[in-house]
């Protein structure tokens, strides 16, 4: 007589789908900050908005997170017209960090069967970084001599845009983006 073996599967990191749903996300927030024509001479950053997604849709493991933040650091790297674009390799993963604290926070943002979790998630994780950036460069410009520096307003004015933004897009592509991958809604 047999006896049948039943195998459990231990998920051991990302998946291939968890990760080429990343890398499209990346590649869709590259493009359009490539081709979104600058507000106050400054581009918007939606690269953080698509990565807040994907943080929020594949639930990853913090040291994933910090993974996904450095891949979008690196990203943002080769589309940024900043002075000092290295400081993108802090600020993204902070704010990849607060968007996985924030993704596991019980709260719920339902009107009508609607979760906005999405883009309160996608609002805050954008001024995180935003915030994160102005500050260290901020701080650096006192030591650095750059050939401009940047009025501090207009840099507020450009975070507060792209966190807005980022809201819209991210609570406009949530739902086809999670329909299209199988994910589940694990609020």
């Amino acid at each position: 007589m047999e006896t049948a073996i039943k195998r459990q599967v231990v998920k051991k990191g990302l998946s291939a789908t968890d990760v080429v749903l990343v890398a499209v996300l990346l590649a869709a927030g590259a493009v359009l900050r490539l081709f979104t024509p600058p507000i106050f001479g400054i581009t918007p950053n939606f690269i953080i908005g698509m990565y807040c997604m994907a943080i929020f849709l594949i639930r990853p493991k913090f040291i994933e997170v910090i993974f996904i933040g450095l891949v979008a650091a690196a990203v943002c790297h080769f589309t940024t017209k900043s002075m000092i674009p290295y400081i993108n390799f802090i600020s993204e993963p902070v704010a990849a960090l607060v968007v996985f604290t924030m993704m596991k926070l019980p709260f719920k943002a339902m009107v009508n069967k609607v979760s906005f979790k999405p883009a309160i998630i996608a609002f805050f994780g954008t001024l995180t970084s935003g915030l994160v950036y102005v500050s260290i460069l901020k701080f650096l410009i006192l030591f650095v001599e750059t050939p401009k520096n940047p009025a501090l307003m207009g840099l507020l004015t450009v975070v507060i845009v792209t966190a807005i933004a980022n809201t819209v897009i991210a609570q406009l592509i949530y739902y086809p983006v999670k329909i299209a991958t199988g994910k589940k809604d694990l609020e």
